[in-house]
């Protein structure tokens, strides 16, 4: 297969348009999901490092819809230019049955947010995710003097969301909390319920809630992580040819938006009949959500994987109420960083004689100052 056919064959599987002479023969890494060309930063910071480091290869965001899943990841397994891919929401479970091989923290977890296409065309699943939110919360950040959690063992904390990136921190929470008690929330309480189970058989001290028990639990624990796409900028996709906006609402209470039909949206215009008929959800959410900050005691970080918006309503709840907040900048370049260095591009950059600490220390920095 040419070069060339390589890139119209994965333009044929997504909906936003590549810049055919921009790619031209470089090496290729990219992001998928349902919208990432709308709110993804990881090609900014990817390409950066790129051009940094003087590497002959471009991070492409690929808008794929369910229904191209798995066809994308055959064109992405037949091609020579692609290094690899990380993967967002909503594909991070889904993805792994069109791998070939899954990492053993991955498959422990269940999802995967990074792929690496191997030289003789196997595509592997790596997890960089949980490793990444933990860096970003116990290391200082760039132009802070202090982590934003000194330590979390013995800490309760409270997660919002069973997605493939929650699975992710849970896991890698739980294996540093000591006699610290894990607390899942989420929208289906089946989806707290299998999370939770799947914790249970590796460790120990884990409770899945519904969302409505949000208000009294969150009260009682030291952390409250945001893992869900409550509050994420962008219009959101269903499977079912529907489309969304959940901007406005707050991870601290149930969320029911209204929906319409993909080919009505678009535009200042979907968002603003989204809102109309949404308003009155969105002001139960947001009271519910400001009553549960108010009774959250002061000492209790407020911490959101979502960076687009960078403050969330639940993070604008959390610091109107006296709070500590963290959006999902740290993480989201922590994990890239992972996934560049010791996923992605490690063969590249051996074959360049970079694959270093130094070279390591000069992507953070780099990622980060892009950003």
């Amino acid at each position: 297969m040419s070069l060339p056919d390589d890139i119209k064959r994965i333009q044929a599987c997504i909906d936003n348009r590549l810049d055919r002479k921009a790619i031209g023969r470089k090496k290729i890494a990219g992001i998928i999901g349902d919208a990432p060309s709308h709110y993804a930063k990881s090609p900014s910071l990817w390409n950066a490092a790129f051009r940094d480091l003087k590497m002959k290869a471009i991070y492409l965001p690929f808008d794929v819809h369910l229904s191209r899943l798995p066809e994308m990841v055959s064109v992405l397994r037949q091609s020579d230019q692609v290094m690899g891919v990380n993967v967002t929401v909503p594909y991070k479970v889904k993805i792994m049955e069109f791998l070939d091989k899954l990492d053993e923290k991955a498959g422990q977890i269940g999802a995967v947010n990074t792929i690496v296409r191997t030289e003789d065309g196997e595509l592997v699943g790596y997890n960089t995710d949980g490793k990444g939110f933990l860096n970003s919360i116990v290391t200082p950040q760039p132009g802070q003097k202090k982590p934003f959690v000194k330590s979390l063992n013995g800490t309760d904390v409270l997660i919002i969301g069973a997605g493939g990136s929650a699975r992710a921190v849970a896991f890698h929470l739980t294996e540093v909390l000591g006699k610290g008690r894990l607390l899942i929330a989420n929208r289906t309480p089946e989806g707290a319920c299998s999370l939770a189970q799947d914790i249970r058989r590796i460790f120990g001290n884990v409770q899945a809630i519904t969302e409505e028990e949000i208000p009294e639990y969150a009260p009682k624990v030291g952390l409250i992580i945001n893992c869900s796409t409550k509050g994420q900028g962008g219009i959101r996709k269903s499977a079912d040819g529907k489309i969304t906006a959940l901007e406005p609402y707050s991870a601290l209470a149930p969320a029911n938006p209204a929906v319409i039909a993909e080919s009505e949206g678009g535009g200042p215009q979907f968002y603003r009949d989204c809102l109309g008929a949404s308003l009155g959800d969105i002001e139960i959410n947001n009271r519910i959500s400001f009553q549960t900050a108010l009774a959250v005691p002061l000492n209790v970080g407020f911490c959101d994987l979502i960076y687009f918006p960078a403050e969330t309503a639940f993070l604008r709840h959390g610091r109107l109420s006296g709070h500590r907040t963290l959006n999902g900048k740290g993480m989201n370049v922590a994990q890239a960083v992972e996934a560049f260095f010791h996923h992605v591009c490690r063969e590249y950059l051996k074959k360049l004689g970079k694959y270093n600490p130094r070279t390591h220390k000069r992507i953070f920095e780099v990622m980060h100052a892009v950003w």
